[in-house]
């Protein structure tokens, strides 16, 4: 399947920085859009909030996320840190390369239409459909 090859390169280009896919992808989201909640955040990633919790425990003790207190006495606000967005500029070098590997025979406008494509299915992905690995 592609995008478990997709994964895996991406995978081992992230080692070299202590981050999986999935850690990425969360503090990806979260330097779009700071100041998520955990509830939101899950919607935003299409996983469940169990494993966000255990992706933000792990990031928080790597010194990538803080919490902050919330609206209300349940919620807490995530933001990343001065470190985190270094390493966020740091790995969009490599995975360029990924994508340029994994795309390298497509035309321009084929790699266009299928980023396109892939974004619109992946906007129909819900929280029920737990299709991502736990990790």
């Amino acid at each position: 399947m592609a995008s478990t090859v997709a994964a895996r390169r991406v995978d081992e280009r992230l080692a070299a920085y202590d981050l999986t896919v999935r850690q990425y992808g969360l503090l990806s989201q979260l330097s779009l859009e700071p100041e998520l909640t955990m509830a939101e955040l899950a919607r935003q990633l299409g996983i469940a909030r169990q494993s966000v919790h255990q992706l933000v425990d792990e990031l928080v003790e790597a010194g990538h996320v803080r919490r902050r207190p919330g609206a209300d006495s349940r919620s807490r606000r995530l933001e990343i840190t001065d470190t985190a967005r270094y390493l966020l500029t740091r790995i969009d070098g490599p995975l360029e390369r990924v994508e340029a590997e994994l795309l390298g025979d497509l035309a321009p406008g084929e790699a266009d239409t299928l980023r396109s494509l892939l974004q619109r299915v992946l906007a129909h992905v819900t929280d029920d459909e737990a299709w991502l690995p736990a990790r």
